[in-house]
């Protein structure tokens, strides 16, 4: 009697749980179709993406240059990140950087600039009303920088700063060094900003690299707001004139050379948590294997419900985060997967980790989570353009990396169409354990078992 009560009760704590299982949102698809955008080339080469939108009285617009941290000089590490910053924040013939703030912050307009591996932003907010005054601020920055000296020197302080201070946050230290190794420490995809390289760095520098990218065919708008598109052109040819014509020159970057084989990385460091990445070589642009691949990201390490989510974190308690994710390169791409966790579970965690890979890679895929990973990415697409701008910005994008046109139109249908199997060959294709590069910083002395359990391990230095 009491054996069928011992049982009796296990059927039922089992039941329990299982109710208690994360599911599968079950979710019809939206439909959507981005809206198309007016494209027009200007007499000096510039392309330029506009919609006029009335639903509130501001215009937003974004000036995309084609350069990126990935075409810096070897020994000036830096250039484009200083440069870009000086754009904003260095004043210019007409304006000095004093002024700027000082007009921008009493007519609530922002001016912002931004740039990552191969792309720089300059990008202005604000009200109808004052349109045509910050837009002149706004060109004066592209065409007549004047890189104040004191505020040159400042920002080079605060770059120098940021070096010093880059290893403060783990995570941040495991992804940018994790990559570092992964694409090589001499190539532009894997290096850093150094001390040296930054000190090198003149004003006569900013003037060279502005001379070669500051340039109206180097350059793409995508602009909207509460403006006509004849006046929007008008104004824009204005306040372009004299923009220097032509494109930039930029250097080639080199073919890269990725791990063949798995290779481990320690940082031993005495801090409470660990962080571990773990990289598969990706894909380039223009690849179709982007839509399986998508899907196949989503379905593993898209959030809590995905794969990783539910049985490293929800079920095994692992992870205090897990996620996997995919970047496109013009060379070479990632796939990286990230772990955050307590030192006791490092080990188990990367371990399941790999055999999740390892078990989506022979197939072992669920075919109610892809359709459902499907949905979500599908379903997530409309909340991607929040504004008219936010669509004109996308659609000039993938001008900029020279996407077809068609591609945000055609993009839904083809997430749509991959097929389970397609998600499997994809899974066999991209993960590798064999290959992947796995790079922990955290305290070893804490781990549940030694990485070496793993494979051979290479422990790195901080720097």
């Amino acid at each position: 009697m009491k054996k069928i009560i011992l049982i009796i009760g296990a059927m039922l704590m089992t039941n329990i749980l299982r109710a208690n299982e994360p599911k599968f949102p079950e979710m019809g698809k939206i439909e959507f179709t981005p809206p198309k955008a007016d494209r027009w080339e200007m007499s000096n080469g510039m392309i330029v993406y506009f919609q006029s939108d009335k639903t509130l009285p501001i215009i937003h617009l974004t000036a995309m240059i084609k350069t990126g941290k990935v075409y810096d000089p070897a020994d000036k590490k830096g250039l484009g990140e200083l440069f870009i910053t000086m754009i904003r924040d260095g004043g210019t013939k007409k304006y000095s950087a004093q002024e700027i703030d000082k007009r921008l912050e009493y007519l609530g307009a922002s001016i912002e600039s931004s740039i990552n591996n191969e792309e720089a932003r300059l990008s202005m907010t604000c009200l109808k009303k004052d349109f045509d005054e910050v837009l002149d601020i706004f060109f004066s920055m592209l065409k007549e920088p004047a890189f104040e000296e004191k505020i040159f020197n400042l920002k080079k302080e605060e770059e120098l700063e940021i070096i010093r201070r880059r290893n403060d946050k783990a995570d941040r230290e495991a992804m940018r060094e994790a990559l570092r190794i992964f694409y090589g420490k001499d190539h532009p995809y894997g290096w850093r900003p150094e001390k040296e390289t930054i000190s090198a760095i003149s004003i006569e520098d900013l003037k060279k690299y502005a001379e070669n990218y500051l340039k109206a065919g180097n350059i793409i708008i995508a602009a909207a707001g509460d403006i006509d598109k004849k006046d929007f052109n008008e104004k824009i040819n204005q306040k372009s004139s004299g923009l220097k014509e032509g494109k930039a020159t930029r250097p080639s970057i080199p073919n890269i050379s990725l791990p063949q084989k798995r290779q481990i990385y320690l940082i031993d460091k005495p801090i409470s948590q660990t962080s571990v990445v773990i990289l598969n070589e990706g894909i380039k642009r223009h690849d179709d294997r982007e839509y399986p691949l998508a899907v196949l990201s989503e379905y593993m390490g898209g959030g809590i419900q995905s794969k990783l989510g539910r049985e490293i974190r929800s079920k095994r308690g692992l992870a205090y985060t897990v996620y996997s994710y995919f970047a496109k390169r013009d060379k070479s791409g990632f796939i990286m997967t990230y772990l955050g966790t307590k030192p006791s579970s490092v080990y188990e965690g990367i371990s399941q980790i790999l055999k999740e890979l390892e078990d989506s890679a022979r197939g072992l895929n669920e075919k109610e989570g892809i359709e459902s990973a499907k949905s979500q990415i599908i379903n997530s697409f409309i909340f991607r353009f929040p504004t008219a701008f936010s669509i004109v910005e996308e659609r000039a994008s993938y001008e900029f990396y020279g996407y077809k046109d068609d591609y945000l139109d055609n993009y839904v249908r083809k997430i749509d169409s991959v097929t389970y199997k397609d998600v499997d060959n994809t899974a066999s294709s991209f993960y590798k354990t064999d290959k992947a590069l796995i790079f922990v910083i955290g305290d070893a002395k804490k781990f549940d078992k030694p990485l070496s359990e793993l494979g051979e391990v290479k422990q790195v230095q901080e720097e």
